[in-house]
């Protein structure tokens, strides 16, 4: 047997999920802290004492706390959604309204991210992409400034209505509903955490969201250049 085919073969295997939980996760940890180095700063890593409340790790760069759900999808793998806590995806108190939900415990949750993680093994190495997803990614989505295709865009509307059905649970969340991250500073980016990424696009977002939700006009510039800026940096951080 081969190393590459050995490898896939670990990784593969069901007796081996809780090596390659622990792999994926100490490369998810390494990644990150270096692209915050290379930004400057140190970003805290915390573990959860017990798994119970849907996430992985927490992210912290001083600014943000961030719960963060790792899901993990080997070459070639079929899975197409995943069961993901309702109250991490759902956004945080002072966020509640802006995104149209209701601010009760139907409505409030983490305001936390999902990163899919998907591997390659090349001979004695994996490779890695990251795809992230959490509610701004969600509601870049519903407001037509990602674009899916009518099928994806019609499941991905249906769970805004599931994410707000019931303060506990689950929901699934299709492959659809992630964006590739270009690299471990762009996930960084992506999930509002600091990186050498000057965007403003989460802000951005936050006005358009109040706009559509609440009818509250943006008072940082008119709605058709916030929709651009929000296209053009999620481009940035998107694309290969």
């Amino acid at each position: 047997m081969t190393t590459a085919s050995a490898l896939s073969s670990f990784l593969r295997a069901v007796k081996n999920s809780k090596s390659r939980e622990f792999l994926i996760t100490t490369r998810v940890i390494h990644d990150l802290t270096v692209a915050a180095a290379v930004s400057g700063y140190d970003l805290l890593v915390y573990t959860p004492t017990v798994d119970r409340d849907g996430f992985d790790l927490i992210l912290d760069d001083r600014d943000r706390l961030l719960p963060l759900q790792l899901k993990s999808v080997i070459g070639g793998g079929r899975a197409a959604k995943w069961a993901i806590h309702r109250s991490l995806l759902r956004p945080e108190r002072r966020e509640v309204e802006w995104f149209g939900f209701e601010p009760s415990p139907c409505g409030e949750g983490r305001g936390g991210g999902v990163c899919l993680i998907e591997i390659q093994s090349n001979e004695a190495s994996v490779d890695i992409i990251y795809r992230f997803t959490d509610i701004c990614i969600l509601a870049a989505i519903w407001l037509g400034l990602i674009q899916r295709s009518a099928a994806s865009k019609k499941r991905l509307d249906k769970l805004r209505i599931d994410l707000a059905a019931h303060p506990n649970g689950k929901v699934n969340v299709s492959r659809s509903a992630f964006v590739r991250a270009r690299t471990p500073e762009a996930l960084l980016a992506l999930a509002g955490l600091h990186s050498r990424h000057n965007i403003s696009w989460r802000n951005s977002l936050y006005d358009l969201a109040r706009l559509e939700y609440q009818g509250q006009q943006p008072s940082s510039a008119p709605a058709h250049e916030l929709r651009a800026l929000v296209r053009e940096e999620l481009k940035e951080l998107t694309s290969k």
